[in-house]
């Protein structure tokens, strides 16, 4: 992968280009003390990489990684600092990964591990959103899904391409009903409207259905939920306190994902 790398610092510059050299599928191809010099080169050269270091004089790494996303909307970002304030910012504008100073060659490799995973998750259609708000993407353009068969593929996608019954679906979605032939026709025919959905957009193949039940296919789409539980991740740059915040019976999985990172009384302090 074909990199660069901006830092005011020139001993800094020198420090990355020591510690990755020899770093699997890095290929660091340029090296600059200002974003404009660094914008002037990727106009004229296909990058996949941009370290960027976050505090430098006149024009800054945020500012820098916006200018480069116009130029290549697909590039991949990876700030560099000292400080982690700024990874709620670097967030907003498509932050890729947060390489926090002073840092070793073992960090590199990790991070590169992390970049592999993105660049791969860049050659797959589909892209399901469970972290905030549930929104599934084709070629990054939400497809349009609506009420409870929204929802149904929501639960769904939570068992992590594992068989979930029609009859757990029901009464979970559906809580409070009594479960009978005539209350699962309302459910068999939202199955029928999300199948519907799924083909006007071009991704049938999402969902399977068994003789029990519903099952998603994992190997056709990337989402955030998988990559935090397979810890392919750095969970800041996804979870911002909430998943899947639409749907109530949501709260149990978020309480998981709370107690995996030590934050669940925060949560408790906000009610």
């Amino acid at each position: 992968m074909r990199a660069i790398i901006v830092d005011d610092e020139p001993l800094m510059i020198k420090k990355f280009m020591r510690l990755s050299q020899g770093i699997e599928g890095l290929d660091l191809i340029g090296e600059f003390e200002d974003g404009t010099s660094a914008l002037e080169f990727v106009k004229d050269h296909v990058i996949d990489i941009a370290f960027l270091d976050v505090e430098m004089p006149v024009m800054d790494g945020i500012t820098l990684a916006k200018r480069l996303k116009e130029i290549r909307k697909d590039i991949l970002v990876v700030f560099i600092t000292a400080y982690d304030e700024y990874i709620r910012e670097s967030n907003l504008i498509g932050g890729d990964y947060y390489l926090v100073k002073p840092y070793t060659r073992d960090v590199l490799e990790l991070m590169m591990d992390k970049i592999r995973l993105l660049a791969n998750r860049q050659n797959k259609e589909i892209y399901i959103q469970t972290f905030g708000r549930f929104v599934v993407k084709k070629n990054g353009i939400p497809i349009r899904l609506t009420g409870k068969a929204k929802e149904i593929l929501a639960l769904i996608v939570t068992k992590c391409g594992k068989e979930i019954s029609n009859e757990e679906i029901y009464s979970t979605i559906w809580e409070g009903r009594p479960y009978s032939n005539d209350n699962m026709a309302v459910y068999y025919n939202a199955i029928r409207r999300l199948r519907k959905s799924l083909k006007a957009a071009g991704v049938e193949n999402l969902l399977i259905s068994t003789a029990r039940g519903q099952m998603v296919d994992p190997s056709v789409f990337d989402c955030d939920y998988y990559e935090w539980k397979n810890k392919n991740t750095d969970f800041r740059s996804y979870f911002e306190g909430e998943f899947l915040s639409e749907y109530s019976w949501g709260e149990h999985i978020l309480t998981q994902i709370l107690e995996e990172y030590g934050l669940l009384e925060t949560k408790e302090e906000k009610k």
